[in-house]
């Protein structure tokens, strides 16, 4: 949300013409603004005078007034790169704080209850460990940029933007065989990487991906996929064929040419989602003769029931890949389960919450309490941390 909008907030608000909606996204992002400023400004003013705060942090918007760093107030672009954002973590994420929530009951927005031990809860970051054809094990966030490893013919770099590329060193001796590379993200990890034939894989929290030294003696460019990741295919020729690129996962296999998608294929989950953001892909159940093709803005849910297609909003799908966490009405419960793998804590809940649901967005690069203080205002919930447990209750 831009300064223009918030500046016409803070006059509706004025006018007493603010929604139940628009006022508690008005005081969550006072809360945050008021948390970023120096030391000599007061957030106890709120309570005092409102409207004089009001005007106050109004004036700043327009023209730097009372000694506020109108840069803070900057959103980052939801398209931006892992580094970018990572850079602008320390930036307050207007449009992070978004946040408009729903419950069975529909009444006025609750008071913020959460209940925050003084313990620190670090959000993820580039985390990863490869595994070599011989066994070897390298854990990616330790080890320091430029060559790492090489074998058949294939040289392993890390960049210094967090990045893992593989180039064919050497064309004669580029025969791997049946040589293969596995990375894996933990709990809490991200992680991009440069597959040998030059498709880009950017991997989300408690991931695995499996895939050949190099594909120069393959007739199809396979790999396997536990977790979720986000594909950008590099098209591939092998004596003037296409050579197909497959993604094999939790009961299905997804066959591309040279697209853009996102595969979601936790364990835990009770789905196996499948998203095409460009070009063109052909999903197909394992365990069925059943298969489907998508086209960009559909996605392909695999249940114990079969496989179904439906249009979606493809910022939502790709939304960790750029920095975020952007849910549609998700149910709580899910929502804590995205949380969980990027903080890399357990949730553990006190009572039903099967009727919250939650939509909006907020930066995945704050600190938990912010992200907990914001789902708070979801109704009647309360979040406490012990440790690296979040205790979720009425």
């Amino acid at each position: 949300m831009s300064e223009t909008e918030i500046s016409k907030l803070i006059e509706k608000y004025k006018n007493g013409t603010l929604t139940e909606a628009e006022s508690a996204f008005l005081n969550t992002w006072y809360i945050k603004y008021a948390s970023e400023q120096p030391s000599s400004f007061d957030p106890a003013e709120l309570e005092g005078n409102l409207d004089q705060v009001w005007t106050a942090i109004e004036g700043n918007l327009s023209d730097q007034e009372h000694g506020f760093r109108k840069e803070r107030l900057k959103p980052v672009a939801k398209r931006s790169l892992w580094p970018r954002i990572a850079a602008a973590a320390s930036v307050v994420l207007v449009t992070g704080l978004a946040f408009y929530f729903f419950n069975a009951n529909q009444g006025t927005i609750p008071e913020i209850r959460n209940s925050m031990a003084k313990t620190e809860i670090r959000p993820g970051g580039n985390r990863a460990f490869l595994t070599l054809a011989d066994g070897s094990k390298i854990s990616l966030n330790e080890a320091a940029n430029g060559q790492l490893a090489s074998q058949a013919g294939i040289t392993i770099t890390k960049t210094k933007n967090g990045q893992l590329i593989y180039t064919i060193a050497d064309q004669q001796s580029a025969k791997p065989g049946n040589l293969y590379n596995t990375i894996e993200t933990p709990r809490g990890g991200q992680y991009q990487i440069n597959l040998p034939d030059g498709s880009k894989v950017w991997l989300n929290a408690e991931t695995k991906l499996k895939f050949p030294v190099s594909f120069a003696d393959k007739k199809e460019r396979k790999v396997e996929l536990s977790g979720e990741a986000y594909f950008e295919v590099a098209k591939l020729k092998t004596q003037g064929i296409k050579m197909p690129f497959i993604v094999a996962s939790s009961g299905q296999e997804v066959e591309v040419l040279g697209t853009h998608f996102n595969v979601n294929a936790y364990s835990d989950e009770n789905s196996t989602k499948t998203t095409l953001l460009e070009g063109l892909v052909r999903v197909s159940e394992l365990l069925r003769p059943r298969n489907a093709i998508l086209k960009p803005g559909q996605q392909s849910s695999l249940t114990a029931t079969g496989l179904s297609l439906k249009n979606v909003d493809t910022e939502q799908a790709v939304a960790w890949k750029n920095g975020q966490f952007m849910f549609s009405n998700e149910p709580l419960t899910q929502v804590m389960k995205d949380v969980s793998r990027w903080y890399n804590v357990e949730v553990e809940y006190k009572g039903d919450f099967s009727n919250v649901v939650i939509g909006g967005s907020v930066s995945k690069f704050t600190d938990i309490r912010e992200v907990l203080d914001v789902l708070a205002l979801a109704g009647k919930v309360n979040f406490k941390t012990e440790g690296t447990k979040v205790i979720v209750s009425p």
